[in-house]
């Protein structure tokens, strides 16, 4: 079987990209999705922060235009957006518009399996199914290539979340104001936060979240969010509802958004989600817009960056060196950025979108000393990398 495009995976970057090209000049394409599992349960949740509509805004579950942070101490802070709202956006929601919209297309063609190989040809590129399946197609977008974390001269750290959504008989959340970072937990020399999103005043997703090496036991996850809900909370008297868990590479390992002529990797498996904190719907959507204009224009997905845009994986590089080497306490320093500088210029910056002077006016508000240290490390690392390894095929 021959499409125009195959998109391997059907998960939130699969399904992004085959959306904006049906929306898109390339709407005529014959596209195929190779997904293995129904995206019919509330999976996962996306948060992010944006001061334009995005192409799901009609979906989006919640928006808030102020956040919370409170740090190690229990001190409370109200970041001002600057033009910003927090936005949030269920798994299941996302799927299921954008899988109704996509079968409303005959060009839109679905396989449910696993991919086994990808493999690029003259023409082209060719995909096998582990069912035995030989597809080809003019290029293939992969989403499920898994980067390599062995190499120890990258920092490999793992952001890993469980998250509970509660029910409670009685009012008691403030359902106009959620809390981004709550690092009044004990930290165990990791970072450690909760994170707790109002639907209403009686329901609320309440997510514990680490940046560390090493997963917890299942048990741990649900031992610390019991005792954050029942303990800082005072709740009782809840059900929950929901579950989710999801892990989430940090990590400045090289990635290769194009590894051949005809190969595109997506998402997390081309480089779109930000090392320093895990974020990826946001930027997954910036990466994607681009690559279909570059489709439309001139035939090929490349939108290469610039040399000059990639001084933020080496900022990220920085920021996990400082969390992978405990250089400071990252409680403290996530509370102490926002509260040295306006919140729109650390959201900006997260997103990549600052200038050269906003950049260090921010850096001047980290620990000197530290950071310093940081920056010696990292540099040293990528020394000795470009001659140990180089980037897999």
């Amino acid at each position: 079987m021959h499409y125009d495009y195959i998109i391997c995976g059907g998960g939130m970057a699969g399904l992004s990209l085959a959306y904006y090209l049906q929306n898109s000049k390339l709407a005529d394409k014959r596209v195929l999705i190779i997904e293995p599992e129904d995206k019919n349960n509330n999976d996962r949740t996306w948060a992010m922060w944006e001061k334009t509509p995005n192409a799901f805004e009609h979906i989006l579950y919640k928006s808030w235009n102020v956040v919370q942070l409170i740090d190690a101490n229990g001190v409370a802070q109200t970041l001002d957006m600057g033009g910003y709202k927090y936005k949030l956006l269920r798994g299941i929601d996302f799927y299921a518009f954008v899988t109704t919209e996509l079968k409303k297309h005959a060009n839109i063609s679905w396989l449910k399996g696993k991919v086994k190989h990808i493999h690029e040809e003259a023409q082209g590129a060719s995909v096998e199914t582990q069912n035995g399946e030989l597809l080809q197609a003019e290029y293939v977008f992969d989403s499920t290539y898994r980067l390599d974390l062995s190499q120890k001269l990258n920092h490999n750290l793992l952001q890993h979340f469980k998250g509970y959504v509660i029910e409670t008989e009685q009012p008691c959340f403030n359902a106009a104001l959620p809390v981004m970072m709550n690092f009044n937990v004990a930290q165990k020399n990791d970072c450690r936060f909760m994170y707790l999103l109002p639907f209403d005043e009686r329901r609320a997703l309440i997510e514990y979240t680490l940046f560390s090496e090493t997963l917890l036991t299942p048990e741990e996850y649900d031992a610390e969010l019991k005792q954050y809900i029942e303990g800082q909370l005072k709740l009782t008297d809840y059900k929950i509802r929901e579950e989710e868990f999801g892990v989430i590479p940090m990590s400045d390992v090289s990635t290769q958004e194009f590894p051949s002529a005809h190969v595109v990797r997506i998402g997390t498996a081309g480089g779109y989600t930000n090392p320093a904190t895990g974020y990826t719907f946001q930027n997954t959507q910036r990466r994607l817009k681009k690559l279909v204009e570059n489709l439309e224009r001139t035939g090929s997905p490349r939108a290469e960056e610039g040399w000059f845009q990639k001084r933020f994986l080496f900022y990220a590089s920085v920021l996990l060196n400082v969390l992978e080497q405990k250089r400071h306490s990252a409680a403290d320093f996530f509370a102490s950025l926002y509260r040295k500088n306006p919140p729109a210029r650390v959201f900006s910056f997260l997103d990549g979108d600052t200038n050269l002077w906003e950049e260090i006016k921010l850096m001047n508000t980290v620990p000197k000393a530290k950071f310093i240290a940081a920056v010696g490390a990292v540099l040293l690392r990528k020394l000795k990398a470009r001659f140990i390894y180089q980037p897999r095929p």
